[in-house]
């Protein structure tokens, strides 16, 4: 029987000095490095290093297959340990790792021999063409996966898939484990703040619309809880819009790793395969998915409450408008009464302005012309000071229109000051001719 150790080291690309760090370790210990990416010389006693990359999540590898032993691998675990803690930073950038216990046999006593050395069995057993695998641990939060592979026998011993197909599926599930703390924060976070905005948008409905009613909010506090609720609503945008995101990346990153495991002919059954390995993540991308659909029902919660307030905000506001109007009314009634009123005495004022000017003007005139006021007869001097005073009374309306920015009665007043003239003249050449007549005789 023979067993050996294969190891793999995940570092991102940022950590390189770390991985050479580490190279540097195990190369002075004895290990070979390889230019291959996956050594065919696998019954080699030597311990072998060689480097993998994994473009896809920013991941270097370096793998580490341990000498052939027959101990069930407790000198090749005991001087991993032992390598490992020479350089503590360069263990620190260590992103995760996974370990297969390699070995031929029988898969009863292997097991046995496996599971004293890691006592928590997970108990996934993968389905190989030539061989099987048992996973005996899963550490998510240490990124650390142990499994155990039996092989028939060294010389059927699919290199390919344990030295390289194997390790890049699990860097696929390093990233998917990376990009899960990430989406679990943001969630928890997205949660609470949804929460909250839920809880805050009950408040907004029932204890100040429903229970508040009686005081009957200003329209102004409405306006401030519109902008409250449309400043949420970006809040729960701008969360689906990660979810979103975060849900597109987790289902790129499982369809990357379900396409290699399906196309992978080693695998008897990639279907299980894949579940196993990604379980968790598709439960958290059914939970991205319950959280994009609880966004969008809290969005809709707060466009029809924005909606309620608004409508309450019209409905305040036409009830202004209506006592507005009402007020409005009142006045123009009022306005137009005084307006009434003030033609009554518009029209009287006038009337006396008439009255006074003629009798006054009349007075006038038979002091200054007596001899001409005793010869023409009454009747003529009647309706003479009756068109004179009207025309007096008209211009000075006129005037005063004028002066008060009335330009159209222009052509009017000049109309009244020309038969204003003229009557001035025709009473005053009157006058003078009725005096002339009177002397003569």
């Amino acid at each position: 029987m023979t067993q050996f150790v294969l190891r793999f080291y995940y570092f991102l690309e940022d950590d390189i000095d770390s991985l050479k760090k580490l190279t540097e370790i195990f190369s002075r210990n004895g290990m070979i490095l390889s230019t291959r990416n996956d050594p065919l010389a696998v019954k080699q006693p030597e311990g072998v290093l060689y480097n993998l990359d994994y473009p896809q999540g920013k991941q270097k590898i370096l793998a580490v297959r341990t000498s052939m032993s027959d101990d069930y691998w407790q000198a090749a675990l005991d001087n991993l340990k032992v390598w490992e803690e020479e350089d503590i930073l360069a263990g620190n950038d260590i992103m995760g790792s996974l370990t297969i216990l390699c070995g031929t046999g029988a898969w009863e006593e292997m097991t046995e021999k496996a599971c004293e050395k890691v006592p928590d069995n997970a108990g996934e057993t993968f389905k190989l063409r030539n061989e099987e695998m048992l996973c005996l641990k899963r550490d998510r939060g240490k990124g650390e996966s142990i499994y155990l592979c039996r092989l028939d026998n060294i010389e059927s011993v699919d290199s390919s898939f344990l030295f390289r197909r194997m390790p890049l599926f699990y860097a696929g599930v390093l990233r998917l484990q990376a990009l899960d703390f990430v989406l679990n924060d943001r969630l928890l976070s997205i949660r609470r703040e949804k929460d909250d905005m839920q809880q805050d948008l009950i408040n907004i409905l029932h204890v100040k619309l429903v229970m508040n009613q009686a005081t009957l909010m200003e329209t102004e506090e409405l306006e401030d809880e519109i902008q409250r609720l449309a400043t949420s609503y970006g809040k729960l945008v701008g969360d689906q819009n990660l979810v979103v995101d975060g849900l597109k990346e987790l289902e790129s990153t499982l369809q990357v790793m379900e396409r290699q495991i399906y196309a992978d002919t080693t695998l008897l059954v990639p279907a299980v395969v894949f579940t196993q390995l990604t379980e968790s993540y598709q439960q958290r991308r059914e939970d991205l998915r319950n959280m994009r659909d609880e966004l969008n029902e809290v969005q809709e919660d707060y466009r029809a409450a924005m909606d309620v307030v608004q409508s309450k905000i019209e409905v305040m506001n036409s009830r202004t408008n209506i006592a507005t109007q009402e007020q409005i009314k009142g006045l123009l009634e009022i306005n137009t009464e005084m307006q009434k009123q003030g033609l009554v005495y518009q029209y009287a004022a006038g009337l006396i302005e008439f009255i006074v000017l003629a009798y006054y003007s009349h007075t006038l005139w038979s002091h200054l012309q007596h001899t001409a006021f005793t010869v023409i007869p009454s009747w003529i001097q009647f309706v003479t000071f009756m068109v004179f005073s009207g025309n007096v009374v008209w211009a000075t309306h006129l005037i005063a229109e004028y002066k008060q920015g009335e330009h159209h009665v222009r052509k009017k007043l000049i109309v009244a000051i020309i038969l204003f003239l003229l009557l001035f003249a025709l009473i005053i050449a009157g006058s003078i001719l009725a005096g002339s007549h009177v002397t003569e005789h």
